[in-house]
């Protein structure tokens, strides 16, 4: 057996994991019929290497892939992932939660979508789901906003670049709901951790290709702990869902933060 032999199994090693101890098909079984060859490139480089490195957990680079086909609305493949996920070790509410948190980077309309998908696979696995009530109408805006400081501060440092002023006075006040609602209401949720919230921000952020927040959250990233090598990994691992050139161009912004640190 050849060394690529050995990447191959391995791949099937992983979408047994993804379907439960089970081979689940590997996409459209149309692409494969005139594509084999990405079918056996995917199971060796994907499945096979990038999936079995062990900088990140796979519920991790699940989170990871999650991430990344939200903000992308692959509903396809997303659907899919969603059904790996459970498999992979992700709680019903660990993926909702991720949805929730994805919507401030993908946008409204495809974080409902993404809901959809996932009440549908929680209906095909008879998952018995019931929502958590967190978000308290009762809260007082400033304490909402104080709390979401906080958190950031502890994320992102004292240190971190700041932005000037807003010249205007819609930005403020729009500023002012984002720090409410974005860091107060939806960062401080206690449904995934900090270092969850991180992963799935950088990997929505470089796979828009944003990159003045992406400096932001990596240098988050390393204050709360993650190494370079995670923090590249996070990028590694986007690279068959998210393409190369998103993913080749967030470990370029990473390298020129770690080289000033």
């Amino acid at each position: 057996m050849t060394e690529l032999d050995d990447r191959y199994e391995r791949g099937l090693e992983t979408r047994r994991m993804f379907g439960g101890g089970q081979i689940t098909p590997g996409g459209p079984t149309p692409a494969w019929e005139i594509a084999p060859d990405l079918e056996r490139i995917l199971g060796e480089a994907l499945f096979g290497t990038i999936w079995k490195r062990p900088a990140l957990t796979p519920v991790q680079r699940e989170m990871v892939t999650l991430s990344c086909l939200v903000v992308m609305n692959r509903e396809v493949q997303l659907k899919r992932h969603l059904g790996n996920a459970l498999n992979v070790g992700l709680t019903p509410e660990q993926i909702v939660e991720l949805i929730i948190h994805d919507t401030w980077y993908s946008g409204a309309p495809a974080g409902i979508q993404a809901l959809a998908l996932c009440k549908a696979v929680f209906e095909e696995r008879r998952i018995d789901f019931t929502p958590a009530r967190i978000h308290d109408s009762n809260e007082d805006p400033d304490s909402l906003f104080q709390r979401g400081d906080e958190y950031r501060r502890n994320y992102m440092g004292t240190t971190s670049p700041a932005r000037p002023a807003p010249p205007t006075q819609a930005e403020r006040e729009l500023g002012r709901t984002t720090g409410e609602y974005y860091w107060g209401a939806t960062w401080t949720r206690p449904g995934l951790d900090l270092p969850s919230r991180c992963i799935c921000t950088m990997s929505c952020l470089a796979a828009l290709g944003r990159e003045g927040p992406l400096r932001s959250h990596i240098r988050g990233a390393l204050n709360i702990g993650f190494t370079q090598d995670q923090v590249i990994e996070v990028f590694g691992h986007m690279t068959l869902y998210a393409g190369i050139p998103f993913a080749r161009g967030a470990m370029d912004i990473a390298n020129e933060i770690f080289a000033s640190a």
